[in-house]
Parts: structure tokens; C-alpha cells; sequence
């Protein structure tokens, strides 16, 4: 009689022979008798050829080996599970071989031995089994924000799958079935074991007890805030609300063409006696903050906001009254109403102007006379060989020649010297640097910092003496004799000062100073006034805003604005001289076919615009220049992305 076993694959068919028959896998002979494929499925069946087998093989054990069976007949005897118990019943003539087969998660042990594969068990075995189990497991993290002003909970519980096996019927071959019956899960986090824990972090202040008290009922947190500290609430200054509006401009730039006369452009506004012209806002007192480590935060405090009444107005009840017609105007923290001074010119018959208000000059300003204006300054006429200057702006109709022209001067000279603290700065920190590697490395030997410092300041730093002198000048100017500023560069920094330095940390110390120096100054209001004016020539004009040449030009001037440099002027030249501006130079033709030279100077940020540029114009970008070699159109100057000047120009 032919034996004959089918499964899902060969493997299988091989596996349930070797079983049956008991004989190993290598010791068997058999033939593929079938071998189907559907969908999602696959059928083989083999016939064993060994010569030795127990041919009166039943009909219903054939059956049981079958995958796609239908009838499943129920045994007497054999392996099954009750109640967690696995009960061997041997058949009548203890002939039939009975086995049982563990399952995934479950040990089972014959007789003592653990049994992972199929084992051949008799009613006499020791049967036992044991389940793989995690014990339950609980993990908690506190972690804290990196400024500390917030703590968070996370909180992790595994629990303990419990089993049991699934009764089953006898079975000649059973299989072991497991299946999850509960879940025990650890103890929960007490609200004491949580805060010796938060404790343990060093947190000490703003812990939220009701949020402490809702995570011990969780099993699963995920970042909760458990503790908060008080935020730092910085004081707030006083502040000045101003009623009135500086100027009006009349002139809006549209995308239309068409001719501005900037000497028109705004129109001033005028207030009358009794007019509230400004409030005085007070300020509050703020409050230090506190981190959950329980450190204090100093809140950063405000200075006392003094605001002062100049000509013009005064100060009832926190508000600021107008006592005249004029001009209203705010620096810093003076308020003022300027009148207005009219004269028809300024010569040797009317002397010199030193006004408050604004100053209107019908005519011109002839040579080596001198007008300072504390506001708004309007001429006429030219301008030759004479000294302007004026807080507020500058309209000239006619030329300046051989003179200079301030506007704003006092900003002016505050930028200078906040540019003159940055340059400052930076030298000291390459300073401090190269003395520190010096000294590390002994290049110069057994040398103290002092003498190092020296040595370098004259090899390498030579202008750190220049810069150290005009701050000196600036400080001076303010009526500033002694600060820590003036102090150190005095006695550590010229001359023979720097021998006296004996630690680098002295020179670190400064360099926090002048940083400090630095935010005062960048705080500081810089009230942006404009210059407009035809022409200049052989002329130093400066101005805290911008400045606009709307005639023909300039001719070895020296130009300096804080803003933009702009020719207006259809036909304008720019010949010779410097033109320096905070932001952009818009030119329409600059140099000449004569090569005449002339120097261009914007930040690294900045722009340079020009219709016609000739060669020899030099473009400057902070520390970096560029010379045109060969005259274009259309030029447009900057610094790219890769930090290199770029000139887009098409030749002439």
C-alpha cells in the first residue's frame, strides 16, 4: 500500500512523513505526486517509496495529516488540556505514539527537561510548562528646559501579560495554544516618590501640585509640565507720546516718471500757544523672575526717562504745552517749539547766525561767515567759503563752494564715534587673541602679557593707537574727562600704558566695556536730517540722513551720509573727491574720460548705482575696494552670496 502526505509545501510534506513514520528526514524515500499552485495558495503531495513501512496505515490517520481535511474525527485517547492541566490518556493497546509541541512563549518541560521540539510523551511523563513572562516595569524622567524655567514628566509602565493554555481535546499530536487572559501592571508613582524625585533634580520652586497628583493616577504620561517658574518682567521706561508729526511729505514716489524737487518736499507743522504738543507716559517698575531651581532672574531695569522743556513749551501735568507759534520738535529727550529767523543774507552786515529755531536766508552766505542753526535751515542762494550747521535740515537753492555743511552734526559725530567703538572692538579681540596664543605657545620666550601686548600693538595693530586717540577726541568733545573708557586707553593702551597690563583678563574685561559702550550708543536716538542742494564743490558736506544733489553735481567734494547719496538731476556729475553713505550712492554719471579719480564708499551691505561710470572710480564695500578699469553704463556695484564685489555693467 503506497503512503501518501500532503501539505503547503514540500517541506512540510517531508516534516509530516519523517513524523508519521518515524524515520528521519535523510533516511526517506519519496516521489512529488502532485504539485498545484492557485491563488494565495499552494498544494503538494508525495508518496513515501522506503520499502519497510507499516503499510496498515488507517484511513483516519490519513485524514488527520491532510491540510484541507473537513471532517475532523474526535480521539479517546492522546494529549489534551482541561482547566490549565495537560492530561495524557494512552490508547487501549499502548500502541498509538502520542506527542505534544510547545508554542511560542510557552516552556514545557518533560520529566525535568525542557522540550523544544516534538516530543513522544506516555501517561507516565512529568508533564509542566511555564509561560514567559516580563515582570511589570515602571521608568520616569524629569527633564528641565535649557532656561530652566520649566520642568516636564514622562512616564513609561510595561505590564505583565498573564496566560493561560486553551483546553483542547485529545489530540495524537498536540499543539500547545497560549492566550492572554489580564494584564497586572506596576504600582503607580506616589505623589512622595515624584517629588523626592523632582527634588532630586534641584527643583525647588513652582511645582504644580494638582498636575503632581494627576500623573500618579496615569500609567502613560506623556511631557507634562510639573513645575513653572516666575517669568522675569523687566521694568518699563517712560516714555514721551508725542502729538505732533515731525513733517508731511508731499512728494510720494510712484512708478511713474516724472521730475521731484526735493527742495519742496515736505511741509513743516506748526502748532500755536496752548497746543498739547507731547504727553509723558510713566512707566512701571518690573519684577525679578524665578527659575524652578529657585534661582533669582534679574529683570533688566530701566533708567529714569528726564524729559526737559526747551524754548517754546512747558511741562503741566505730564503734558507738554506749546508757550509759542513754531515748530515742534523732539531730540532725545528735549522738547522744544522753534521759531523762525528770517534774513535776507548773511554777510559782515548781519554777522554770524547762531539761532535755536529755524533760519530762513533769503539770499546767500558769503564768504568765511558761519550760521549754526538748532533746527530746520533753509538759503536761497550759494553758499561760498563758509561754515553750516544745523540740527535739523539743510535746503540750499544755489552751489556750495569751498565750504562745509553739517546736518544733524551731533548724529553725525555719534555714528563716527559708535563705527570708531566697532573697529575698536574688533582690534582688541585680535589682540587678545594673538597675545594669548603668544603666551601659550612662549614664541616670544618668558615674556610677561604686558610686554607682549606692547610688541603687537606696535608690529601688528598699529592702528589700534589711531582709533584709541579719536575715541579719546569723541569723549572729550561731550565733556567726558574720565570714564572707564578714557581711563584705560589713557594709562593701558598708549605709550608705555600697555606694560602695566598684567593679566589678560584686564584686556577681556575692556573689551565687555566697550560692548557696553557700544548697545548705549546703538540706543541712542539718531534723529535722520537731510541736505538738498544744487552743486558743491571743493565743499565737505555730512549729513545724519541723506543727501541729494539736484542741480549739476559735485566736484572734489567729500560727501558723507549716514543714509543714501543720491543725485537727482538729470545731467548730474560726480567728479573727484569721496562720496561715504550709510545705505546707497545713486549716481547718474561719476568720473570722467579723463580718468579723474574718485571714491565710492558703502557698507558690505550696501548698493552703488551709477548710468555712467568711468574708469579709475573706485568702489568701495566696508574694508574691501575695486576699481573699474574700463568705463560702462547701466552699473550696479554690491557684494554677492560667495562675500566677493560684484560689478553687473554693460560697456559704453
Amino acid at each position: 500500500m503506497n503512503v501518501k502526505f500532503s501539505g503547503t509545501s514540500l517541506e512540510e510534506c517531508i516534516e509530516k512523513a519523517s513524523f508519521e513514520l518515524n524515520i528521519s528526514k535523510e533516511a526517506l524515500k519519496y516521489r512529488v505526486t502532485k504539485e498545484e499552485k492557485r491563488f494565495f495558495k499552494k498544494k503538494f503531495e508525495i508518496e513515501i517509496l522506503n520499502d519497510d513501512l507499516n503499510t496498515e496505515i488507517k484511513l483516519e490517520e490519513k485524514e488527520i495529516i491532510e491540510i484541507e481535511e473537513e471532517i475532523e474525527v474526535k480521539e479517546t485517547f492522546g494529549a489534551k488540556v482541561e482547566d490549565g492541566k495537560i492530561i495524557i490518556t494512552e490508547s487501549k493497546d499502548n500502541d498509538e505514539i502520542i506527542t505534544i509541541k510547545s508554542c511560542s512563549g510557552v516552556n514545557l518541560f518533560v520529566n525535568g527537561e525542557k522540550s523544544d521540539l516534538i516530543t513522544i510523551v506516555t501517561g507516565k511523563d512529568k508533564i509542566e510548562y511555564k509561560f514567559d513572562e516580563i515582570e511589570p516595569m515602571r521608568t520616569v524622567n524629569i527633564s528641565i528646559t535649557t532656561d530652566k524655567m520649566e520642568a516636564y514628566i514622562n512616564i513609561e509602565s510595561i505590564s505583565k501579560h498573564v496566560y493561560k493554555l486553551v483546553d483542547q481535546e485529545y489530540h495524537k499530536n498536540l499543539t500547545l495554544i497560549k492566550k492572554k487572559v489580564s494584564e497586572e501592571y506596576p504600582t503607580k508613582y506616589s505623589p512622595k516618590e515624584l517629588k523626592e524625585l523632582i527634588q532630586s533634580k534641584g527643583i525647588r520652586y513652582g511645582i504644580i501640585e494638582d498636575e503632581l497628583n494627576n500623573v500618579c493616577n496615569e500609567y502613560q504620561v506623556n511631557n507634562k509640565i510639573i513645575a513653572k517658574g516666575l517669568s522675569v518682567q523687566n521694568d518699563i521706561a517712560d516714555e514721551i507720546q508725542t502729538l505732533f508729526k515731525d513733517s508731511e511729505e508731499l512728494i510720494k514716489h510712484t512708478d511713474v516718471e516724472q521730475k521731484v524737487d526735493y527742495r519742496n518736499r515736505y511741509s513743516f507743522s506748526n502748532v500755536k500757544i496752548g497746543d498739547v504738543i507731547a504727553k509723558i507716559v510713566p512707566g512701571k517698575s518690573g519684577v525679578d523672575g524665578i527659575d524652578v531651581l529657585g534661582l533669582s532672574i534679574k529683570r533688566k531695569t530701566a533708567k529714569k526717562f528726564m524729559v526737559k522743556t526747551g524754548e517754546g513749551c512747558k511741562l503741566e501735568n505730564n503734558n507738554i504745552i506749546a508757550t509759542t507759534e513754531g515748530k515742534p520738535a523732539i531730540k532725545g529727550n528735549v522738547i522744544v517749539v522753534n521759531k523762525l529767523y528770517k534774513v535776507d543774507q548773511v554777510d559782515l552786515k548781519s554777522g554770524n547766525i547762531d539761532f535755536v529755531g529755524n533760519v530762513d536766508v533769503v539770499g546767500a552766505i558769503s564768504e568765511g561767515m558761519e550760521v549754526k542753526v538748532g533746527n530746520d535751515l533753509h538759503v536761497g542762494k550759494n553758499v561760498e567759503t563758509a561754515v553750516v550747521r544745523s540740527s535739523g535740515e539743510i535746503t540750499i537753492n544755489g552751489n556750495v563752494l569751498n565750504s562745509t555743511v553739517t546736518a544733524g552734526s551731533e548724529n553725525v559725530e555719534r555714528k563716527q564715534y559708535l563705527d570708531n567703538l566697532i573697529s575698536f572692538k574688533n582690534v582688541l579681540n585680535e589682540l587678545c587673541s594673538s597675545a594669548e596664543q603668544i603666551k601659550e605657545n612662549n614664541l616670544l620666550g618668558m615674556k610677561e602679557y604686558g610686554e607682549i601686548i606692547k610688541i603687537l600693538i606696535e608690529n601688528k595693530f598699529k592702528l589700534l593707537p589711531k582709533l584709541s586717540r579719536s575715541i579719546l577726541n569723541y569723549n572729550m568733545s561731550q565733556g567726558i574727562q574720565q570714564s572707564d573708557i578714557t581711563t584705560f586707553i589713557i594709562n593701558k593702551l598708549l605709550g608705555l600704558g600697555p606694560l602695566k597690563i598684567k593679566k589678560i583678563r584686564e584686556l577681556q574685561q575692556f573689551i565687555e566695556t566697550v560692548k557696553e559702550e557700544m548697545e548705549e550708543m546703538e540706543n541712542s536716538v539718531i534723529i535722520p536730517t537731510n541736505i538738498y542742494l544744487a552743486y558743491a564743490q571743493g565743499a565737505e558736506i555730512e549729513a545724519s540722513g541723506s543727501v541729494f544733489i539736484t542741480g549739476k553735481g559735485q566736484y572734489n567734494s567729500n560727501i558723507t551720509a549716514l543714509n543714501n547719496i543720491e543725485f537727482t538731476g538729470d545731467h548730474a556729475v560726480s567728479r573727484g573727491g569721496t562720496l561715504c553713505a550709510g545705505h546707497e550712492i545713486k549716481l547718474k554719471s561719476v568720473g570722467s574720460t579723463a580718468g579723474v579719480n574718485t571714491i565710492l564708499k558703502v557698507p558690505k551691505t550696501g548698493r552703488i548705482m551709477a548710468d555712467i561710470a568711468y574708469n579709475n572710480t573706485i568702489f568701495c564695500f566696508g574694508e574691501r575696494q575695486i576699481m573699474l578699469e574700463e568705463s560702462a553704463k547701466n552699473v550696479e556695484v554690491y557684494i554677492d552670496k560667495t562675500g566677493e564685489i560684484t560689478i553687473d555693467k554693460f560697456n559704453l
